[in-house]
């Protein structure tokens, strides 16, 4: 939680005004730092424009006086506040200990040894009591109650020498008023303490801030000379106001708790509204973590009109009605299909229905992607569309076991793995780190900046996958969107480019991308992340150069902003958690890049995989809420293709596909067919989805690779593979094209439209089309494919 809605949700609601305007101090800082960057640009303009060499600018003091000057109204007000509400609860506490002692040193016989009447009687006077407290906001249990009662027959207390007076209900009263002042002051000067401790934590906070931003060296030497020895911050103020706090302490407990300070603080902790606040906190926090985990929930603009359909008496939404009407076509495509006899068997027909009905639930994502795959399963079995190896029909149990034993697999454990690596590094800040640390290094030119945020979104998604890189990147870049001028083309240039490259990025190793995973299912042997390296790297570097050179012509960032913010490095020492993230990391891509070599001791990449699951899961460098943070909808997504390939298999479909497809290409050379497959999946990964390409065509290619009078099949799947990743010209093609088109600037105007994607991203994807069945068909054939 960032500290300003810490302050807002912990804050006392009448003190509100009163404490430090963290938001407001936060505002100004990057105000000032937007105006830095400013007259920086305006300098290096008036420079160019002279013909002069740029020189660095010297920092100017005037923003530190402006911050310096908020720095000490918040400071005042919070002197005046604090300095006013001590004396207040000080004279209360005064004035509540001097009325307790008169009423304590009244002289009255608690009650004769020989009387059992007055003594029964007293102790009937004392239950009542407690209960009338108890209903009053009391908040004693049956079990202290009995305790009490037994004290009270061996010492007077403040209660009893009440109840021995009268039992009239004016002086229960006076008890009930006596015990809500004492803990009304409890409550009053623990909030009060409080406020001391956010304060405090507000002033420290807001300068590491200013000092992070605006380079500056402020919080060592404000924070010492002006906050810490301001009075409310003083060790002396807080020893005195805990001091008064223990004598509240004292006087409840020698006034109802019989001198047992320990019953006296249980009771009135109960009030006190860090409590109650740190009860409600708990409870929010975990239902929102359960929200977003459960329903992948995300902030969305609330004043957003949904357009809506009257349907009789129904109100529908607009998106509700589409879905509808791809589902029903879904449906009754694959009712069509299950009565027509396209092939000879019967499985194969249905399989084919099932086929079509898939790729037309997952091209219009009628239901979530991971939900149809979750269906196949159950279709598959129920069509009876899985095949013995004579072509008998396998029964529903065989079938149900052979389906279920295709979805998980050695490349379901390897996606896994790669989960548990991208967790950990980001968890543990290492990917941010090391983002930050290249990026400060890339001075403030905007072609450069530019240049090392691409290559950086492109090596993360080797790691953290090309879902989760773009969202660090776009925080990473905050600190340059913030500062950029008014309606400047800049930020555009530079999202675009983050996402471009994380397309890019999912091609470059195994664990990358989904379309990676399920390519992998369809090689044999496993090319391991040596091979892959070999051949997709040379392609991706070449594509990154190109897509940078694209958005340098259509942009020319350098033109409009000549320099930007600079990026700074994250701080602080490296801890023992992040090595031994960093080792186990290394050692697991070193034996996946080795994983041919030590084949017959290990087995696949699946069982490598292992290594980082228990290593982190074990040691407790991950814990239950990062598993269940994983991609498992993309786990589902994987697993129901995986389903599908199998009984497309085993119903005999895919073989008379291929043969069927073979005889129109077989005549064609082999970097021929892989280019018409690489330009098929190209148009459809555009303008559906890079994962949905490969779960429908790649099991195509491989039968096609397989049956062709030469075998290729690894070759060309590899390379229909990476063809997966290179449809990026539509803000719906993948994952980091669809977040960046998300994103707003500050008057909630889109940063990218459509034209940003088509202008940029359709040319960089034919280039990427051309190197794979160029570059990347040499690479492959070379190793032997």
């Amino acid at each position: 939680m960032k500290f300003s809605h810490s302050l807002q949700f912990n804050a006392v609601p009448d003190w509100m005004d009163k404490y430090v305007a963290y938001d407001h101090l936060k505002k100004i800082i990057f105000q000032l730092e937007k105006e830095r960057v400013d007259a920086m640009n305006q300098k290096e303009k008036a420079r160019q424009d002279e013909g002069e060499q740029a020189t660095p600018t010297t920092t100017s003091h005037l923003d530190e006086n402006v911050f310096l000057t908020q720095l000490d109204l918040q400071l005042e007000k919070v002197f005046d506040f604090y300095t006013q509400k001590e004396s207040e609860l000080y004279t209360l506490l005064d004035e509540l200990e001097a009325s307790t002692d008169v009423v304590q040193g009244d002289d009255v016989e608690y009650y004769p040894n020989n009387n059992n009447n007055n003594n029964n009687n007293h102790i009937h006077n004392l239950e009542t009591l407690d209960s009338t407290l108890n209903v009053n906001g009391g908040t004693t249990s049956n079990d202290e109650k009995q305790p009490s009662i037994e004290i009270a027959k061996r010492r007077p207390s403040l209660e009893s020498r009440f109840s021995l007076h009268s039992t009239t209900s004016s002086h229960v009263q006076a008890l009930v008023d006596l015990r809500a002042r004492l803990i009304n002051l409890y409550v009053s000067l623990s909030e009060l303490e409080s406020y001391i401790d956010l304060n405090k934590s507000a002033f420290q906070k807001i300068l590491k801030k200013h000092d992070k931003v605006l380079d500056g060296d402020l919080r060592s030497q404000y924070l010492k000379k002006m906050v810490l020895d301001s009075r409310p911050f003083m060790p002396q103020t807080i020893q005195v106001l805990q001091s008064q706090i223990l004598r509240v302490e004292k006087l409840y407990a020698n006034a109802f708790c019989q001198g047992d300070t320990h019953l006296a603080l249980r009771q009135m902790k109960s009030h006190l509204r860090d409590q109650v606040t740190y009860d409600r906190n708990t409870v929010w926090r975990e239902m929102v973590s359960q929200e977003r985990r459960k329903l992948d929930a995300h902030v969305k603009n609330a004043t957003q009109s949904r357009k809506k359909y009257s349907v009789g008496f129904i109100q529908l939404e607009a998106s509700l009605i589409r879905h509808m009407c791809f589902f029903l076509l879904a449906i009754v495509v694959f009712i069509i299909l299950l009565n027509v006899h396209i092939f000879a068997h019967q499985s194969e027909n249905y399989c084919f229905a099932l086929l079509i009905f898939a790729a037309i639930m997952w091209a219009t994502e009628a239901v979530p992607l991971y939900a149809t795959s979750l269906l196949i399963p159950f279709l598959v079995v129920l069509l009876g569309i899985m095949r013995n190896e004579d072509g008998s029909p396998m029964d529903a149990k065989t079938a149900s076991k052979e389906v279920f034993a295709s979805m998980f697999s050695d490349t379901i454990m390897m996606l896994l793995g790669g989960f548990a690596l991208a967790a950990a590094l980001s968890k543990y800040g290492i990917a941010k780190a090391f983002a930050t640390h290249v990026l400060s290094r890339a001075g403030t030119r905007p072609r450069w900046v530019l240049l090392a945020i691409m290559f950086v979104s492109t090596f993360l998604s080797m790691w953290i996958s090309n879902v989760a890189t773009p969202v660090l990147c776009f925080s990473l870049i905050d600190p340059i969107l913030r500062t950029l001028p008014d309606h400047t083309s800049v930020g555009s240039c530079l999202i675009l480019g983050i996402a471009l490259a994380s397309c890019i990025g999912g091609m470059t190793s195994p664990i990358s991308s989904p379309q990676n995973i399920i390519t992998l299912q369809y090689m044999n042997p496993n090319p391991g992340w040596g091979i892959w390296f070999g051949a997709a790297l040379p392609i991706a570097i070449i594509c990154i150069f190109t897509c940078w050179s694209l958005l340098l012509l259509i942009y020319r960032p350098d033109r409009d902003v000549p320099r930007l913010n600079k990026i700074k490095p994250t701080t602080g020492k490296v801890s023992m958690t992040q090595v031994f993230v960093m080792f186990i990391s290394i050692i697991t891509i070193a034996l996946w890049c080795a994983e041919s070599s030590i084949q017959d001791a290990v087995g696949s990449t699946g069982v490598i995989a292992a290594i980082p699951l228990f290593m982190f899961f074990g040691t407790g460098v991950l814990n239950k809420d990062d598993l269940n943070a994983f991609l498992w909808s993309v786990v589902v997504l994987a697993q129901g293709g995986m389903a599908l390939g199998n009984a497309v298999t085993s119903s005999g479909l895919l073989q008379d596909i291929a043969l069927q497809i073979k005889d129109g290409i077989q005549d064609l050379p082999v970097i021929a067919i892989l280019a018409v497959f690489a330009f098929l999946i190209l148009v459809f990964s555009t303008f559906v989805s890079h994962t949905v390409a490969a779960l429908v065509i790649i099991p195509i290619v491989q039968q096609v690779g397989q049956t062709l009078p030469t075998p290729h099949p690894n070759l060309l799947v590899m390379g229909a593979g990476l063809a997966c990743s290179a449809g990026m010209g539509l803000p719906v093609s993948g994952y980091p094209n669809m977040t960046a088109s998300g994103l707003e600037d500050r008057f909630g105007n889109p940063y990218l439209t459509s034209r940003d994607f088509i202008v940029t991203g359709v040319p960089t994807s034919v280039v990427c089309t051309l190197l794979i069945f160029t570059l990347g068909y040499g690479i492959l054939s070379a190793v032997g494919y």
